[in-house]
This record gives C-alpha cells, structure tokens and sequence, in this order.
C-alpha cells in the first residue's frame, strides 16, 4: 500500500510528483501471480515489459522466460513477443532481465539479475548492455556492446545490481537492488538515482552522480523499486 493505493507485484504505478496513481493493473489482463521487474513505456499505449520467473502470457504460445521481453498494446489489448533472450544467448539462471529502456534509435539496453556470457561479451548485474536487433520476436537476431559497466563508477558491491533504468537527456538514470554508495552519493533500493553527461561503454564516466527520487521521503522505506521509467 502506497499512501492509500494498494498495488500488486504484477502492476505498474505512476508518480506525478505528489501524488501516486494506479497506471498498469497487470491482474486485468491475465498477469496475476507474475511480478514485473522491468518495463519501458514505449508509446501511450504500448509497454514492453519482462518479468521475474518463466510462465505463460496470454496470447503468446509458449512459455515467456525471464529473459524475454513482450509487449504489450492497450489498442489491441494483447501480448505479443518482442525480445526472446535465448535466441541471443541469455539462457542462465542469472540472466534474467530486470531493467530494461528501449532508445529512439531502436538499440534496447538492458541489464540482468546475475552475471551473464553473450556472443563473446560477459559482465556483471551491475552493468547495462546494449543490443543492436536486426530482427525481434520470435527469430530474436542482433549485437551486443557494453553500454554501461557499474564497476567503473564504483557499482561494485553486494546489493547495487542495477534493476532499474532509463535514458533521458543525455543521463543514465539507475536504481539498485540494494543500498549503494559512489562518488559520493548514497541511497538504498527505493531511490532513484543519475549518471550525469555519461561517457558509456567500457571505460565508463559520469561527470557526478544526483539524486532523482527519495523512495523513504513517500512511503516507499520498506519496498524496493525494481523497475521504473521517466515520461
């Protein structure tokens, strides 16, 4: 319950500064019993999301692992499949996306629960990668490169796997699964915190790091952020 709106693990909530609003109710198509731990609003009525365990999502044959991303289309209503991991070798149990953003140019970054070992490219739950698709869904085929490498900035330690994110402005906006410390900077995993003027790939800079949002300020103390995504 967050200042009197109860929410389940399967929903997404806004925030406008004030004021907390229900903006995805997950149980009302079909999403009871899984929890979102990433998504990316990619239009007003499109959502790409994944989630923590392997299950079925209605309308896509199958079984959805937690290394794939759907999408989901207010329009239509429906589910489809967007990124399979598998197909591009995100198959162990610690490459579960968790974090997600999809870029105007169409290159997708993400971020995984654990380790992962992709096409040669290997890293940490503390870094972001990025992938180049020539093809999605179904037949999932493209590149991969390092968009962000946590250890660099002294997102390292236990608890600051990255589980959170979002571009905007030129700024790499993270929250951790845990408490995290860097560059002086600190918070805990119900904050929101930025990159600021990045220079990405693998020897990676921020010019400082801020703070975006203050989970404890409203409520949030008890709860980990593990997902979210900026207008």
């Amino acid at each position: 319950t967050v200042n009197g709106l109860s929410v389940d693990d399967e929903d997404i909530v806004a925030f406008d500064g004030t004021n907390f609003s229900l903006y995805f109710d997950g149980s009302d198509v079909g999403l009871s019993g899984f929890t979102i731990d990433a998504f990316a609003i990619i239009s007003d009525t499109e959502i790409l999301i994944s989630f923590t365990k392997a299950g079925s999502v209605p309308g896509i044959s199958g079984t959805v692992d937690d290394s794939d991303i759907v999408k989901f289309d207010e329009t239509l209503g429906s589910f489809t499949l967007y990124f399979d991991g598998s197909d591009v070798g995100l198959a162990s149990g610690g490459e579960d996306v968790d974090s997600v953003e999809l870029l105007p140019e169409g290159t997708l970054l993400l971020s995984t629960t654990g380790t992962f070992k992709t096409n040669g490219l290997s890293g940490r739950d503390e870094d972001i990668l990025a992938f180049t698709p020539s093809s999605l869904g179904d037949t999932t085929v493209g590149s991969w490169a390092l968009y962000f490498d946590g250890s660099d900035v002294a997102l390292s330690g236990r608890g600051e796997d990255v589980d959170g994110l979002a571009v905007s402005g030129g700024n790499i906006y993270l929250s951790t699964s845990g408490n995290f410390s860097t560059s002086g900077l600190s918070g805990a995993d119900e904050d929101v915190f930025v990159c600021n003027t990045p220079d990405i790939g693998t020897n990676t800079l921020c010019s400082s790091f801020t703070l975006l949002f203050d989970g404890s300020a409203y409520g949030l103390g008890d709860n980990d952020i593990i997902a979210f995504d900026l207008p």
